[in-house]
C-alpha cells in the first residue's frame, strides 16, 4: 500500500492533474455594478431635463395647433379704457349689431347700448341685415309642436314679424341689394321675395356637390360654398344673381367658407379652414390675404359700414368678437363672452338701430 500511495501522490502532484486556479468573479461584477450605476444615473439626469423641458415644449406645439384643433389662448390685446366698461372707440363705431345670445338673437348698438333680445319664436340662428338696416330676416323655428323651422323678416324695432311659409326648412338668409329678395337655402340656393312670394332655385345640390352660406353683394353677385359630396373642404364660387356664369373664387386647399361682402361689393372676407382663418380678397378672389391670427380659430365674418371686418374667435378664454381693417391692421378686441352671452354668429347692419316696440 505504501508504493501505491506514494504513487497516488506523485501522481496528484503532477501539473496535468490539477485544477485550474480560476480569479474571484467579484472585483469585474462591482467594476461592472459600478459602470451600470454611473450609466442609470446619466440617464436619470436626462430624463430630468426632457420632463422639465417637455410642458414647455408642448405648450409651444398647442400654441400653432395641428389642423383641427382648438386655438389654445388669444394674445393680449390692448386692454379697455380704465374706469370705463364701455371703449369710448367703439362710440365712433356705426351701425348696428345682432349676434347669437344663447338660443335666440340679441340686438345692440356697436357701443353696446340698446341691448335686447329679439321678440320672435326661439331658438333663432342665421341674422342678416337688409341693405338699408330696417329690417332683420333669421331663421326661427315654425312651431314648437312641429319643431320645424323657418324664414322670418321683422322689423328692427322688432314689429311686423312676417314667416316666409314658402322657405321651410330654409337657412343662411342673405338679401338683395334693392331689398326685394332673399337668398337662401334648401337642397341648393334659392331665391324668395321679401313678402314670402315667387320662390325659386338657382342652383340644386346634386350626387357629386351641395351649395350652401350665399352672400349677395353690392353689385348683384352672389358668392356661396360648394361642397364636394364626401368632403368637408369647400369652395367659394359666384355666380349671377339669375344663376348664370358660376365661377370658382377660390382654389384648392384648406378648403373655404362663410364668404360675407364688403359693403361696396369690391372686396370679400371668407374663412379659411382648417384651422379657421379669416382672408379678405378682391370680388374676383385674387390678392388674397390674413387677417386674423393664424393661431385663432376665426369665423363669421361680417363688415361695418366704414368697411372693417368684425369676427368671432374661439379659444381657451371663449368666444370673443374682433375688429380689424381689411388689410389686417388694427386689430383690436371689441366684444367680450360676457357680452356676446356664447354667441356662435355675428351679424352688422348699415342702420342706427331703432328702439324696441311697435
Amino acid at each position: 500500500m505504501t508504493d501505491l500511495e506514494d504513487r497516488i501522490r506523485e501522481a496528484l502532484q503532477d501539473p496535468r492533474w490539477q485544477l485550474p486556479v480560476w480569479q474571484d468573479p467579484m472585483p469585474r461584477i462591482r467594476r461592472a455594478a459600478r459602470g451600470q450605476r454611473a450609466v442609470l444615473a446619466g440617464a436619470a439626469a436626462i430624463l430630468l431635463a426632457v420632463a422639465a423641458v417637455l410642458p414647455l415644449a408642448l405648450m409651444s406645439r398647442l400654441g400653432t395647433r395641428p389642423p383641427g384643433t382648438q386655438a389654445s389662448a388669444a394674445p393680449t390685446l390692448p386692454p379697455r379704457e380704465a374706469g370705463s366698461s364701455i371703449p369710448s372707440w367703439t362710440k365712433r363705431l356705426h351701425g348696428e349689431v345682432a349676434y347669437g345670445c344663447g338660443g335666440a338673437l340679441c340686438l345692440m348698438r356697436p357701443d353696446r347700448t340698446g341691448k335686447r333680445m329679439l321678440s320672435a319664436p326661439a331658438p333663432q340662428w342665421d341674422p342678416a341685415w337688409s341693405p338699408d338696416g330696417r329690417r332683420l330676416a333669421f331663421r326661427g323655428y315654425y312651431g314648437p309642436a312641429k319643431g320645424d323651422f323657418t324664414l322670418y323678416v321683422v322689423d328692427a324695432n322688432g314689429c311686423h314679424l312676417t314667416k316666409l311659409n314658402a322657405a321651410m326648412n330654409g337657412t343662411s338668409p342673405s338679401w338683395s341689394p334693392t331689398g326685394r329678395q332673399i337668398a337662401f337655402v334648401i337642397e341648393g340656393i334659392n331665391v324668395i321675395n321679401a313678402d314670402g312670394t315667387a320662390s325659386h332655385s338657382l342652383t340644386r345640390d346634386t350626387p357629386t356637390y351641395s351649395d350652401d352660406s350665399p352672400a349677395w353683394s353690392a353689385s348683384n353677385r352672389i358668392a356661396f360654398v360648394r361642397t364636394r359630396n364626401r368632403t368637408s373642404l369647400g369652395e367659394i364660387y359666384t355666380m349671377n344673381a339669375d344663376g348664370s356664369r358660376v365661377a370658382a373664387l377660390t382654389h384648392g386647399a384648406p378648403g373655404f367658407g362663410e364668404p360675407s361682402w364688403s359693403p361696396d361689393g369690391k372686396s370679400i372676407a371668407f374663412v379659411a379652414n382648417p384651422p379657421g382663418t379669416i382672408e379678405v380678397a378682391n370680388a374676383n378672389g385674387t390678392r388674397a390675404h390674413r387677417v386674423s391670427p393664424r393661431s385663432w380659430t376665426s369665423y363669421s365674418p361680417t363688415w361695418t359700414p366704414d368697411r372693417k371686418v368684425v369676427f368671432l374667435t374661439d379659444s381657451s378664454a371663449g368666444i370673443n368678437a374682433y375688429i380689424v381693417n381689411p388689410d389686417g391692421t388694427g386689430l383690436r378686441l371689441l366684444y367680450h363672452l360676457a357680452d356676446l352671452v356664447q354667441g356662435t354668429q355675428i351679424a352688422w347692419g348699415p342702420a342706427s338701430l331703432p328702439r324696441g316696440g311697435c
